[in-house]
């Protein structure tokens, strides 16, 4: 019963659409609020992964930035906000506070189905969501209408190509932090064209082995680009010291690179997948 009524208590917003002071933290939320036209509802923002749609930019750059990571308290509720979303971590007791501590100080909280799930519609759904929420429906619609065209062309494109196993590589080297198969980076995968040798797993990101990599020999790599070690160093690492360093892919430089925010839940979505098609297609040339 405490679960069903903590669903209703997040998924119910009850404020006025016109009166919305929101605060995004995570890239990919930041992105579909910006790309729907709410930027005028915005107070701040948190949590860049990388570089902002070049599209969005000028919007972007009106809106205060909190932090690089998480934002305090104090830096939060500074802006009087009546809104939250973004990365679902965030509402937590080390962070901004449980969701009922949220509530209790006039923040109604959304965080997206889709960064849970593995599928391209439930995006869809969370941006026509918060085309309700903000009052852009028809913003909106267009947002979803456009990633499904160009997904559509991709996947036109790929109709008659083998498949390609793929290793999406995203950091560690005692033991690889990977794209595993429970995730919407698995999704992206398959429809550009690959199949990812982790595949199997319950997990979005996860800690696999080398032994596995080595026994699937993948004939690309994909190396998902944000965090301390730069891509270039990345890719340093997998051609010297690693465990497999001998793979043809690794010796052929057969690599892909995707920045994280390309990869994550969003809009950027499906520039994604034709960033991972049109690198497998240069494989079969």
């Amino acid at each position: 019963m405490k679960k069903i009524l903590l669903f209703l208590l997040i998924t119910t917003l009850s404020f006025s659409k016109e009166n919305i002071r929101a605060v995004s933290t995570s890239q990919f939320t930041t992105e579909i609020l910006l790309a729907i036209g709410a930027e005028n509802q915005m107070l701040g923002t948190s949590f860049l992964d990388d570089e902002i749609l070049p599209e969005l930019k000028e919007k972007y750059k009106k809106i205060p930035v909190l932090s690089v990571g998480a934002p305090t308290k104090e830096q939060f509720y500074s802006l009087n906000p009546n809104f939250l979303t973004g990365w679902k971590s965030i509402a937590t007791s080390k962070n901004l506070g449980p969701v009922e501590e949220l509530k209790s100080n006039g923040v109604e909280v959304f965080f997206t189905k889709s960064q849970s799930t593995s599928k391209i519609e439930d995006i869809y759904e969370d941006i026509l969501k918060f085309g309700e929420i903000f009052n852009l429906k028809e913003n909106a619609k267009k947002v979803v209408k456009q990633m499904q065209n160009e997904i559509k062309n991709v996947e036109q494109k790929n109709i008659n190509r083998k498949k390609i196993k793929v290793f999406a590589y995203d950091s560690q080297e005692s033991s690889p932090f990977v794209v595993g198969g429970n995730g919407i980076g698995n999704t992206m995968i398959e429809i550009a064209g690959g199949e990812n040798i982790f595949k199997d797993t319950n997990f979005a990101f996860g800690v696999g082995t080398w032994e596995k990599i080595l026994d699937q020999n993948p004939e690309v790599i994909i190396i998902v680009d944000y965090g301390n070690a730069s891509f270039e160093e990345k890719i340093n690492y997998l051609k010297t010291t690693s465990p497999i360093s001998q793979l043809e892919a690794v010796k052929k430089n057969r690599f892909i690179k995707i920045p994280l925010s390309y990869i994550s839940a969003g809009i950027k979505v499906s520039k994604g997948i034709e960033i991972i098609s049109n690198g497998l297609g240069e494989e079969k040339k």
